[in-house]
């Protein structure tokens, strides 16, 4: 996984695809009117004769387009959440270079580090449920494997409030992904660095809470807690207690992903040549961190829900104070409990990035006005499009 922490906002500057891509993004936003899921070619006719809202949608696909082809990037997906607290499904392209099959509103994607989001929520929920706690040393709650005792933790142990926010003072950035023919590792031999695992032993380097170090070693930490809290693997613990209740489909931790799911988007590599062959893609243990598949339009829903769990006062599939503590920058971190935030004057952002072998992915959304953005890709360059977007 060549993880990255945030996208850069470099924009077309000065270009007038730049200009376009901008006002299209915030008329999209804005509009009341669903635009759904785009595949046809654009019509010629003058945009003077049409609503802004479809200027703005082609001109949008236009881009994608032209980037698509630029960057060597099969497909893209993309969703906006609007003000009105409709969705804009917007998709482009087809499953593998070559083949036939378009994707669509259902085509799941591998989405990187976003994973360390949904399983944020995973663990929020166990905590709303009272079975975990944010502030007490998560050694009582693992018998496989704990953080050993050390200077590093003496008087501070690792909880998982400094995990979310990555200042538990954890080694290991990312992981690499797995390929259809290579051995995969358990979570303990991920864990204490042994292989098959790619990836040194996870183990704290710093002082708890001393600093910021992003770290997917601790998210996987979190991997095992929730197994052995719930008496489940990985992704049947997050279905339980996320998809299923928020009726996510097209979403699984699973590793590698059942080919019976269908419609799954496949790699690609900076040239745009299919990847991880036979299969199509690759597979990522380090699930908590890094092995999410889900849609564009799950994630969407998936968010939505969050942010409005923060404006509800009961009743919600989160409670709003756990909710305003994941929205909240922790002390040492930009990072809140699971997504970066971004303080604004009038508006608070929450966003994440993720980026696998073959894959980049990028959401970003406003908690005051309940919009944003998604993007998913399936090629290396994809983060080079996400740029532009």
């Amino acid at each position: 996984m060549k993880d990255f922490q945030h996208t850069s906002n470099r924009f077309l500057q000065g270009s007038l695809s730049g200009r376009y891509l901008v006002a299209a993004f915030a008329i999209l936003l804005l509009s009341g009117n669903s635009a759904g899921c785009r595949q046809s070619t654009l019509s010629n006719s003058a945009h003077e004769m049409r609503p802004a809202s479809v200027v703005a949608q082609d001109s949008l696909e236009l881009l994608v387009r032209e980037l698509m082809a630029a960057y060597h990037i099969p497909a893209v997906s993309i969703c906006l959440l609007r003000e009105d607290g409709t969705n804009s499904s917007l998709v482009f392209g087809s499953l593998q270079e070559g083949a036939v099959e378009i994707i669509d509103q259902e085509t799941m994607f591998s989405v990187g580090s976003i994973s360390k989001v949904v399983t944020a929520v995973t663990i929020l929920k166990l905590v709303d449920q009272g079975v975990l706690s944010l502030d007490v040393d998560i050694n009582q709650y693992l018998t496989k494997w704990e953080v050993p005792a050390s200077p590093y933790t003496r008087g501070n142990p690792v909880t998982l409030r400094r995990i979310l926010s990555h200042t538990a003072g954890f080694t290991v950035h990312g992981f690499a992904d797995f390929l259809p023919d290579e051995p995969i590792p358990t979570i303990l031999q991920i864990l204490n660095g042994e292989h098959p695992a790619k990836n040194e032993k996870v183990e704290v380097f710093c002082p708890v809470g001393s600093r910021f170090k992003y770290s997917g070693g601790g998210i996987t930490v979190l991997q095992l807690l929730i197994e052995e809290v719930t008496g489940l693997p990985f992704h049947e613990a997050v279905k339980k207690l996320v998809f299923l209740p928020l009726e996510l489909q097209r979403s699984s931790y699973e590793n590698p992903l059942p080919a019976s799911f269908g419609n799954i988007a496949k790699a690609h590599d900076q040239r745009g040549n299919p990847v991880a062959l036979p299969r199509g893609y690759q597979t990522m243990p380090e699930a908590a961190a890094s092995g999410l598949w889900t849609t564009s339009t799950d994630l969407a829903r998936l968010l939505r829900i969050v942010m409005q769990s923060y404006h509800t006062e009961q009743g919600a599939f989160l409670t709003k104070s756990i909710v305003e503590d994941m929205m909240t920058a922790e002390v040492q971190s930009e990072f809140g409990l699971g997504p970066k935030i971004e303080e604004g004057a009038h508006e608070t952002a929450f966003y994440h990035n993720g980026a696998n072998d073959s894959y980049r992915a990028a959401f970003k959304a406003f908690l005051n006005t309940e919009t944003g953005y998604i993007i998913f890709t399936n090629g290396t360059n994809g983060l080079r499009l996400i740029d532009e977007l």
